[in-house]
């Protein structure tokens, strides 16, 4: 015990005196030489990736049918500025298409004709008030509002058969009770993100009418506009509106925009940046995510001209970056190029990242791989952002760092940064996709006051958050690039110090746990605590041990690797130690005897039973077949994971069993009942994803 004490205190007195050298002001070391780090901050310009965006998304704009066939003016853009700078590497990417036809909007309005005339909403000012998927239509009728118009009761005493509805919330989530069961002919919603900030800005929306659904339509207004009309019809006020439409299905190509910088001694490894340039054809954003596309347009223009200047070193390693359709496009990419796909060692997605921070209350976040997945990425990154943030602050003592990063037309904001767990989302899914497994971060700043509105415009970006987010990006992108038996040490160091504040973090949780309880759950929730440090320390002997990629067999850099492996082992059992200390005092305090740990018949029958992927689980999993193959068969076990099903998933390496899978997501998402987690498993062994491997 008095080891154990000792060696939690060792670590307690380290990090009071990391944290007390960085409350004295001094700058945080990092990764790169400071000379290097200069180069970058000198090149990388947040104007010109801001001047950039303003091309691609300056306004919203209804896109013309020719594009769909032709080719779309996002990618010819992206291609003419890599080409520019020099990147010969580079090319538009045909994808195949999800369907012959897509949908496309040709002209809208909306108007209001009774009391008096006024137009409400037209396409081709704000192309967001047309809810994609809407049919062609002329209809003039009266307006009737439901409130949400997504329940029964909603529609208790009120007849909207062969009227429009107006409703306070996505139009979508009302049209199968207004138009499919009650007859009305369309929809008018107001629904945005943050209508409290801006009530003047339109959400985009869309509506799915599905095969043998009555065709419809639905506008979508701003929470100013739909709350005068909702006060006029709650005053008594009769109300007509008058909806034309010219929408049709044409077809389609799908593209994307893939640039290479080869490495020079191992070019089959790869670094790859991805951000999103279209998430369907009809929506456009600056923020979201023209702002990723440019910041890694320009961290690839940073990397090129510095590299052919001389001024940093050649890189190694190959950078690749993809400018996508969301999720759907990084998938289609690796499944078409597999090859290619086998290449990549981690992943950098920017989703999101030029909005000025203050201006949205905003912090720049670095999410982290999952659990499925440690890996020495998000703290090799978390480290240069740990830098930047203490450059771009002024300490107690007034200074300043060393290396503002500032542009010429953009804000002195400080740079707010929080590391994040996993959460998902966005193209960085797919690489981490247990039929994948690449290490993966995403940037994002969030709040979004103008996430998915039609104010998601290039004033809201900062350009000086822009620049900051293409040095970290190119910093990140040159050290991981070039690392190698040299630099283990230093990530060592990096990895290993973070995840002793990780494991302090969990000890705490596992020890509130046990002060939590009472005297009816304490051995149950001895067993939840134990599994919380005994999974965590798994997964920072994980991440430790993803540090040998870069020690490429090297003898004396594989033995710190596991040196300081051996060194988290003890303290392992000093963290566990001490655990069990607590226990028994609480089992003193609540006149308990102390229970020895060990596993109920059930879990004993399922730490035998190990999932083993299929064929069709091979590579990044295909949710749409899954669902379509959970139709067609019958009396299925019934599961709800929530979001940890995602995990779940990804935990299904042909090692685990049924139990460790169940034991892994409790300590991610909180206890998950061990029935749920085998009854998925048994839907994904009846559809044909996995097979059972009984031991």
């Amino acid at each position: 015990m008095r080891k154990s004490i000792f060696l939690i205190l060792a670590s307690v007195i380290f990090f009071a005196l990391v944290f007390c050298q960085l409350e004295r002001g001094e700058v945080r070391p990092t990764l790169l030489p400071p000379e290097t780090l200069l180069h970058i901050i000198n090149e990388a310009s947040g104007d010109l990736a801001l001047q950039n965006e303003i091309f691609l998304a300056g306004v919203c704009r209804n896109r013309p049918p020719a594009e769909y066939t032709s080719g779309y003016f996002e990618t010819r853009f992206l291609l003419e500025k890599l080409n520019e700078y020099g990147l010969s590497q580079a090319e538009i990417v045909e994808l195949p298409a999800r369907s012959k036809t897509t949908w496309d909007a040709e002209m809208a309005e909306l108007w209001m004709v009774k009391p008096n005339l006024q137009k409400l909403a037209d396409l081709k000012d704000i192309p967001a008030v047309l809810c994609p998927g809407s049919a062609s239509t002329d209809v003039t009728a009266p307006l009737i509002y439901v409130g949400p118009g997504n329940r029964e009761s909603f529609y208790e005493g009120k007849d909207v058969k062969g009227k429009i509805v107006l409703v306070n919330g996505s139009p979508e989530r009302a049209r199968l009770l207004a138009v499919e069961k009650h007859g009305a002919l369309g929809l008018i919603g107001y629904a945005s993100s943050h209508p409290e900030v801006d009530p003047d800005q339109v959400g985009w929306n869309s509506i799915r009418v599905a095969e043998g659904q009555k065709p419809t339509f639905a506008f979508t207004i701003s929470t100013r506009q739909g709350q005068r009309l909702r006060d006029l019809l709650e005053s008594g006020q009769e109300i007509v509106v008058r909806a034309v439409v010219r929408a049709q299905m044409v077809p389609y190509r799908e593209e994307m925009v893939a640039a290479l910088l080869p490495g020079k001694e191992l070019p089959e490894e790869e670094l790859v940046f991805t951000a999103h340039i279209f998430e369907g054809f009809a929506k456009q954003g600056a923020n979201d995510d023209a702002s990723g596309c440019v910041a890694i347009l320009e961290t690839a223009r940073v990397l090129k001209k510095l590299s052919d200047e001389g001024k940093i070193p050649p890189l190694r390693r190959s950078i690749r970056f993809l400018f996508v359709p969301e999720i759907s496009g990084t998938a289609a990419y690796i499944q078409k190029y597999p090859e290619i796909a086998r290449r990549f060692f981690a992943n950098i997605n920017e989703d999101m990242v030029g909005e000025a921070l203050i201006k949205n209350n905003a912090y720049f976040y670095i999410e982290r791989s999952p659990h499925s997945l440690p890996s020495y990425l998000g703290d090799v990154i978390e480290s240069l952002a740990e830098w930047m943030s203490d450059t771009q602050r002024i300490s107690l003592e007034g200074r300043t760092g060393e290396m503002n990063i500032i542009s010429p037309t953009g804000t002195r904001d400080p740079f707010y940064y929080r590391v994040a767990p996993f959460t998902g989302g966005s193209d960085h899914v797919v690489f981490i996709d247990g039929g994948v497994r690449v290490p993966a971060v995403m940037f994002i700043v969030w709040p979004d006051f103008w996430y998915h509105t039609s104010g998601d415009l290039p004033d809201k970006s900062d350009s000086t958050q822009l620049k900051r987010v293409v040095v970290l990006s190119a910093a990140s992108a040159l050290f991981l690039a070039n690392a190698g038996p040299a630099e283990v040490p230093a990530i060592i160091t990096e990895v290993s110090m973070r995840a002793q504040k990780r494991l302090a973090e969990e000890l705490k949780k596992a020890e509130t746990i046990l002060l939590r309880a009472d005297k009816d759950n304490l051995n149950e929730q001895r067993k939840e605590a134990v599994n919380l440090l005994e999974q965590a320390f798994k997964r920072e002997r994980e991440a430790l041990a993803s540090i040998r990629f870069f020690s490429r067999g090297e003898k004396i850099a594989e033995e710190k690797i596991n040196l300081r492996i051996r060194t988290f082992e003890t303290l392992k059992a000093a963290y566990l130690s001490s655990l069990e200390e607590l226990y028994r005092q609480r089992c003193l305090e609540l006149k308990m005897t102390p229970a020895r740990l060990a596993l109920t018949p059930e879990e004993v029958r399922l730490s035998r039973i190990i999932p083993v992927r299929t064929e069709k689980m091979k590579g990044y999993f295909n949710a749409q077949a899954f669902r379509e193959r959970m139709r067609e068969i019958k009396d299925l076990p019934a599961y709800n994971l929530g979001r940890a099903e995602f995990e779940a998933r990804n935990f299904i390496d042909g090692k685990r069993s049924i139990l460790e899978i169940r034991n892994a997501l409790a300590a991610e998402y909180g206890p998950i009942p061990l029935k749920q987690v085998e009854n998925f498993i048994l839907v994904l062994e009846r559809t044909g994803f996995v097979t059972l491997k009984k031991i």
